[in-house]
């Protein structure tokens, strides 16, 4: 009996190191695959968000496009307008007040449809600019 007693005294110690040493060996591989998840699923969501990022700056791009175009037509159209009066202005019978006057009619009634020429171009390159959104948007999905 004191055998036994002598061999769980000196077996005792070794064998809370060996169990505290598997302890920390299986912590630590467990805390790897951890921290491996982590590092893979951070990657992930930088990715995303400089996806995300690129989109919200296409869309911004888009957007100032659309004003642009939309400030050279009103740009375009304003000088259709001016180029008329001039002309009509600057034109040999334009001392002439009735003649004027007639000439400035006709140039103001021939508006809507020089504005419905104006919108039918710019309805063309907004649907040029519709069709890279779609284009866009399907490389994306």
């Amino acid at each position: 009996m004191d055998c036994i007693v002598q061999c769980a005294t000196i077996l005792s110690p070794i064998l809370a190191v060996g169990l505290a040493w598997w302890t920390v060996i299986s912590s630590a591989k467990e805390t790897d695959k951890k921290i491996a998840a982590l590092e893979e699923s951070t990657t992930k969501q930088v990715e995303s968000i400089k996806e995300l990022s690129r989109q919200q700056m296409d869309a911004t791009i888009k957007h100032v496009e659309l004003e642009i175009e939309k400030n050279l037509f009103l740009a375009k159209q304003a000088k259709q307008e001016w180029e008329g009066i001039k002309d009509i202005n600057n034109s040999g019978a334009a001392y002439h007040v009735q003649h004027k006057e007639l000439a400035m009619q006709q140039f103001q009634e021939g508006k809507p449809e020089r504005d419905y020429y104006l919108y039918c171009e710019f309805i063309k390159e907004l649907d040029g600019l519709k069709q890279r959104l779609i284009d866009n948007k399907k490389k994306i999905g």
